[in-house]
């Protein structure tokens, strides 16, 4: 593509340089620069994208897009901006074609019930006939490809990318997590979203955005972008939230006045079940993901999809067979124990699985979780509180250390578990850990495995991932334990 066509939806811009020039691609990471590409210089919240315009030119670019004044060569084309990453999303939505023009874009904000909502989202819609892709944490999903997800919310770039390759598999829908740093940060910048949902809002990511209040209006963007928005109307930030957007919307919940309810609720340690209207007949869902979270990602769902003419067949099979890996995940052992593994790594998202385990659990809850370094301290002590207060047992371990000693960060959650009369034992290793926890359920205890959910790695120090998967684990030590477990 030319540059002139390429930058010619960029406005307040300063061109230097020749334009009538062909484009190979765009680049934001200068490590991936071939010859005829344009790099994009994106001022991070980690790292200065100009410190590598150098290293772009010699890899073989021959543009570079800039907010900052740098040193001009004579032989490359310089554009610069107010804002790269807004220039980036522009760009790369050009030079894919606008792609998320061709679809009906279904967003989800909130701390925690993201990937279920969109899980439950897609299978609804499938078992409904429709054409629909998923973007979000675990994985990207489209016809019948999955694709590997770095992060819950792409890159603009890497976004308009993956929107292109669902366009042309023939997908018309897309349901997709939108994290608050993508919001922030503007990776989903010109993107119109046909329905935002808001699932709730907690304490995470406060080394980012620093309050809760800013927290909020990261979240609220989406509902400026948004034709409709479909809010938990028994979250504590609903009210504020609603004060804050001019779209439409419908709200759903189980305590209060809401347009979507739920009733005779009922959990057990492997699945819950719930009765509601749908299309004026009286209901029983039952979804195989225990929890009462698990209800309010389905009536979230269920709003969102009735939007698009789903039926009730169609919610009731899909909601009966949905499963996400690592969220609220029940591992099949052959044990007179349960183990549940479950991504929950902030304090309400901890409080709300092991509060939601002490209804059903006729044994005791049994804990095992850590913290991830480089993320906000303040959660830790926090969540050793969470888990001291409600588990009958904890075991603190390590989680994703990366660039921090994992017994620092097990210190910091042992002050908040002191706090409390909990009982618990800090072991390093996780897998001992795990195996320690195992080792001593006795019959009808719950163990609740939480932290990181579907991921199958350990990052460590120098951003080393090391294959780690909780689930793999669980079912190696069970194998090494007598077929049952009474003791």
């Amino acid at each position: 593509m030319l540059l002139q066509y390429l930058i010619e939806n960029l406005t307040n811009v300063k061109v230097s340089g020749n334009t009538n020039i062909e484009i190979n691609k765009i680049e934001y990471n200068s490590k991936k620069i071939t010859k005829g590409d344009i790099f994009v210089a994106i001022n991070g919240y980690k790292e200065d994208g100009n410190k590598y315009v150098e290293e772009a030119i010699d890899k073989g670019a021959v543009a570079i897009v800039t907010q900052e004044e740098i040193e001009k060569k004579d032989e490359i084309t310089y554009i610069e901006v107010e804002d790269s990453r807004i220039t980036l999303a522009i760009m790369a939505a050009t030079y894919y074609g606008n792609p998320a023009r061709k679809l009906k874009i279904i967003g989800i904000t909130g701390t925690k019930g993201k990937t279920t909502t969109a899980y439950m989202i897609r299978d609804i819609m499938l078992a409904s006939g429709k054409k629909i892709g998923m973007i979000g944490t675990i994985c990207n999903t489209y016809a019948n490809k999955v694709e590997e997800s770095s992060r819950t919310s792409p890159e603009s770039l890497d976004l308009q990318a993956l929107l292109a390759r669902m366009v042309d598999a023939g997908m018309e829908y897309v349901v997709m997590e939108v994290s608050s740093h993508a919001l922030e940060l503007n990776r989903v910048y010109g993107i119109k979203f046909i329905v935002g949902v808001f699932t709730n809002l907690s304490e995470d990511h406060l080394d980012f955005h620093k309050t809760m209040d800013e927290y909020l209006k990261a979240k609220a963007k989406l509902f400026e972008v948004s034709d409709f928005a479909i809010i938990n109307g028994d979250d504590i930030y609903a009210p504020k939230l609603m004060k804050m957007i001019h779209t439409k919307v419908a709200t759903f919940g189980l305590d209060n006045d809401v347009d979507l309810t739920a009733t005779d609720v009922r959990v057990n340690p492997s699945f819950v079940e719930f009765k509601m209207y749908i299309n004026k007949m009286l209901e029983t869902i039952r979804i195989n993901i225990p929890g009462r979270f698990t209800v309010y990602n389905a009536l979230a769902a269920i709003g969102v999809c009735s939007l698009f003419g789903a039926q009730m067949d169609s919610i009731l099979a899909a909601l009966a067979a949905v499963k996400v890996p690592g969220r609220n995940e029940v591992i099949d052992l052959n044990k007179t124990f349960t183990v549940i593994i479950d991504y929950a790594h902030t304090p309400s998202s901890l409080e709300a699985i092991l509060s939601s385990a002490k209804k059903y659990t006729r044994g005791r809850v049994i804990c095992v979780f850590g913290c991830g370094g480089d993320r906000d301290k303040a959660k830790r002590a926090m969540m050793g509180e969470v888990a001291g207060r409600l588990a009958d047992f904890t075991v603190i371990t390590s989680d994703n250390p990366r660039n921090e000693k994992p017994l620092e960060i097990i210190k910091d959650i042992e002050s908040g578990i002191k706090q409390t009369r909990g009982l618990y034992k800090s072991i390093e290793n996780r897998r001992q850990a795990i195996k320690f926890a195992m080792r001593i359920a006795w019959k009808s205890d719950v163990i609740i495995i939480a932290g990181k959910g579907h991921e199958t790695y350990q990052e460590v120090e120098k951003n080393k991932k090391l294959h780690f998967d909780d689930r793999e684990v669980v079912r190696e030590i069970a194998k090494e334990m007598p077929d049952k477990n009474i003791q």
